[in-house]
């Protein structure tokens, strides 16, 4: 707890970043709250000195407020009770916005909550016999939730939602005298309870829309529910209500942009319009605020002088031949990590990928090797920043936000071709979709996914007008199948080679001009 205190007593915001030391997930969740166990500053004996509600405090006094996509779209899902007013949005890293409000959308529970939350209940008064069975039924339905891994139809699996429904009357029975209580103890009480019990109501009987589904996070068993889609829901919460920009580097391919703009719940055919008072009859508004202008506008980059995409066209295919190709792409990712002097970003499409790859880098080469799961992902990415010849391998959640210009990054190697993991819950249920609308799935839904992420992977080489190197992707399909076309839209126009000598020298030379550049000796071997 000694870290706690001091975190309390010397942040200004209460961030988690803050700690000098890493900490499990569950001492930080017994000093803090999700927004559904949040009962709000004015039910809270700690709401004048909360950390969230400061900050809610210094918004409504600025004019131009900055937040991330979690809290905006937390914000658009709660109402717009979060945020202060304002007139207009601007979003930037835009093609990540519909994901985040997917999540927001959606909700999860873990069974062992539930008996967290029937402690609480305990000390705030409500009835011995209510808990006693609440607990019983929170029991029951972690063991069944402990038995299912992936997607759940609700509808067959009548179990589970009849465990669900059951947990979910408990806890209103064991939370009706609280509701009804004088004492702020129960009244906050009451108000976790009845967010929780909105989350299991919605799991026993989810919408048209939704997915349900059974995932492990950090050795717990949640139930999770998130929309298909969330287009609608941004249309009506946030495009008909005020101006939008949304800005990427990475929309993917070329005006109008359609992927995009489908899942922000944009529709191309509406014409921009006016936002202000609705006057129509049904007060839901009109479509004039779904419309949009989409531009593209010229880079400041000079992308087939300053980089290189090389794609290993004769290694065999990853998905035919996989530990063929696990040799094979090694060799040549040692072969190119050596000709960059280290200064690479290997990102790969699995964790066994990384393991795998880290492993024969520590082997085959001379330079630091910094593998996701070693280290915090924030202090892998310093590490990497401040050793400028060392190679940093990670799979997810180094695609994007890495910002490594200069000569700390020339390589950026990507193993396959990004595409989703088809028994992926909310990914399976839009193929089911787009196939019930008549549409090809791959085509549809598949392949735009891929081209962004694989864009967003490509994005980490070149991040200023001087940045000189190479990406290079080990998956020959990207040179022979022929989908190819709609996957290197989505990059930008950098000078494209099947020759890894080529990829070699190339990386040699943006080393030597980075050197000379910046006044320093570098050296790197193109054998």
């Amino acid at each position: 707890m000694q870290h706690f205190t001091e975190l309390a007593r010397s942040s200004e915001i209460g961030d988690r970043a803050a700690l000098t030391e890493p900490i499990a997930d569950s001492s930080w969740a017994a000093v803090s709250c999700t927004s559904l166990e949040c009962p709000g500053r004015t039910n809270c004996a700690d709401g004048t000195e909360c950390f969230a509600e400061l900050a809610r405090g210094r918004a409504h006094d600025v004019s131009i407020l900055v937040v991330n996509h979690a809290l905006y779209c937390m914000h658009l899902a709660a109402g717009g009770n979060v945020l202060p007013e304002h007139d207009l949005v601007i979003i930037d890293e835009a093609h990540a916005f519909a994901e985040n409000a997917t999540n927001a959308f959606g909700a999860d529970l873990a069974p062992e909550s539930l008996t967290r939350l029937a402690g609480m209940l305990g000390k705030a008064g409500a009835d011995a016999p209510a808990l006693t069975a609440l607990t019983d039924s929170a029991s029951a339905l972690a063991k069944l939730v402990t038995d299912r891994a992936g997607r759940i139809d609700m509808a067959r699996d009548e179990q589970l939602a009849g465990a669900l429904h059951a947990t979910a009357e408990r806890l209103a029975t064991a939370n009706a005298k609280l509701a009804r209580a004088d004492n702020e103890d129960a009244k906050r009480t009451a108000v976790l309870t009845t967010a929780r019990l909105a989350v299991l109501r919605r799991l026993a009987a989810p919408g048209d829309d939704d997915v349900v589904w059974v995932e492990r996070v950090r050795n717990t068993d949640r139930v999770c529910i998130a929309p298909v889609g969330v287009g609608d829901m941004l249309g009506a919460v946030l495009l008909e209500k005020r101006p939008v920009i949304a800005v990427s580097a990475t929309l993917g391919g070329h005006p109008p942009f359609a992927e995009f703009a489908s899942a922000m719940g944009f529709r191309p055919a509406a014409a921009p319009g006016t936002w202000g008072d609705r006057d129509d009859e049904d007060g839901g508004g009109s479509e004039t605020g779904r419309g949009y202008e989409p531009l593209q506008t010229p880079s400041s980059f000079d992308w087939k002088n300053q980089a290189l995409l090389y794609v290993g066209r004769d290694l065999p295919d990853p998905g035919r031949a996989n530990e063929a190709w696990v040799e094979q792409a090694g060799d040549r990712l040692c072969r190119l990590v050596n000709a960059a002097g280290g200064r690479a970003l290997v990102l790969c499409t699995s964790h066994a990928n990384v393991r795998r790859f880290s492993e024969l880098l520590r082997e085959r080469t001379e330079h630091v090797v910094l593998a996701q799961g070693d280290a915090e992902v924030g202090r892998l990415v310093g590490a990497f920043l401040d050793d400028e010849t060392s190679v940093l391998v990670g799979t997810r959640s180094f695609w994007a936000g890495i910002d490594a210009p200069g000569v700390a990054c020339v390589l950026v190697v990507i193993d396959r071709i990004p595409f989703p993991a088809p028994n992926e819950p909310l990914h399976a249920a839009r193929r089911e979709r787009a196939e019930r609308s008549g549409l090809n799935a791959f085509t549809a839904v598949d392949l735009p996914r891929a081209a962004l992420v694989l864009a967003q992977g490509a994005g980490r080489l070149v991040r200023s007008r001087t940045d000189r190197g190479v990406v290079a992707v080990l998956d020959p399909r990207l040179a022979l199948r022929d989908y190819r076309k709609t996957l290197l839209s989505a990059i930008p126009p950098l000078r494209r080679s099947v020759d890894v000598d080529a990829a070699c020298e190339f990386l040699a030379e943006a080393v030597a001009i980075s050197a000379d550049r910046d006044g320093r000796r570098t050296t790197s071997d193109p054998r």
